[in-house]
Formats: structure tokens, sequence, C-alpha cells
């Protein structure tokens, strides 16, 4: 009988212990029936702004011989319903932990870090759905004396390289007639 009941406990695999479940919580009637035997089920559901991978109200989580299934029961879920300065193309959409979205920002704006993606993470949206000023000089703003930038951009990004050429007659300190202009231009405006 012994060694019938240490078989069975063996291939019914390691009884799983009370799940802590981040983000979420079984319901409370079921604090008895642990340890858990594998297969057996039980229904838990999520904080708020979590879900549980189904993105149902709740799900069950399963004991497994490796352990509860799903691990991770509860994801963050971000809903997109607004981008600051900028085009939202799928308003009231929902992502859950770990998706990222392309976005479009209006022009002359981009997300923190110059990105054009958000990622739904544990705290929410990263980065921000907020579009802001790309900073960014003007052509007008540019003197060369007896030369002009060659391009027909108006704007340029900090830190931006452009070419400039010599007017007719004239040529820069090394003899050529055009340059690359290290536009260092934020200390011009």
């Amino acid at each position: 009988l012994c060694k019938t009941l240490f078989l069975l406990f063996l291939f019914q695999g390691k009884p799983c212990s009370y799940p802590v479940i981040k983000h979420g919580r079984l319901y409370y009637s079921y604090r008895g029936y642990f340890p858990a035997r594998v297969n057996q089920q039980f229904v838990y559901n999520c904080d708020h702004h979590f879900v549980p991978p189904s993105q149902r109200s709740w799900d069950h989580l399963t004991c497994t011989a490796e352990g509860w299934s799903p691990e991770e029961p509860c994801l963050r879920q971000c809903i997109f319903n607004y981008l600051e300065n900028g085009h939202n193309q799928h308003p009231e959409e929902k992502y859950l932990q770990g998706e990222t979205v392309r976005v479009r920002c209006y022009e002359g704006y981009s997300l923190q870090n110059d990105q054009n993606t958000m990622t739904c993470t544990e705290s929410g949206w990263s980065p921000p759905p907020r579009c802001i000023r790309v900073k960014t000089c003007s052509k007008s703003n540019i003197r060369i004396e007896n030369g002009f930038l060659s391009e027909s951009t108006f704007t340029y990004p900090l830190n931006k390289q452009t070419e400039y050429k010599c007017k007719p007659g004239y040529v820069t300190a090394d003899a050529s007639s055009n340059m690359i202009y290290n536009s260092y231009i934020e200390s011009l405006l």
C-alpha cells in the first residue's frame, strides 16, 4: 500500500503550494485546498489595470508538474486612448504587457529620446504617450559670411551636419569651395 501511494504521488507530480499572484489573487474560499494536486484548477482575478493573458476579468490557474500555469497570471493592460501632440490611429485599443505600438507624432514632435514606439510595461506606457517638441534650428538663423547652405531643408535637428558652399570668388581657409557644417546650431539661436 505504501509503494502504491508513493508511486501515485510520483505519477501525479509535485503538488503546488498556495500561489502568490503578483497583481492578483485567488478567491479566498480556496485557502483550504492546498497543497494542490497536478491538474487542479482555481479561479483567480487581477488587480485594476491588470488582466489574465486571456484578457477576461477572471481565469483559471492550473497546477502542473512544472508549477503554476500561467507562470505570469496577471499582465498589465495598457489602453492607447490619447497621444499628446500626435495622431492616434488606435483609439481605445488595448495592449498587454510586453506589446509595442508604433506612433506618429505631429511634424516637429517626437516621443522621448526620439523614439517612435511605445511599449506596455508593468508600470504603464514607456515612454509616456506624449510627443514633445524636437529642438531644431532654422536655416534663417544661420549666417555664413560669403557662403550659403546648399541643401533645400529649412529646419535642422540639433547636431545635424550639413554642407555649405562659398559664394563665387570665395574659398574656405583650406581653399575648398564647400565644407561640412557641424550644426551645433543651438548656440546660434
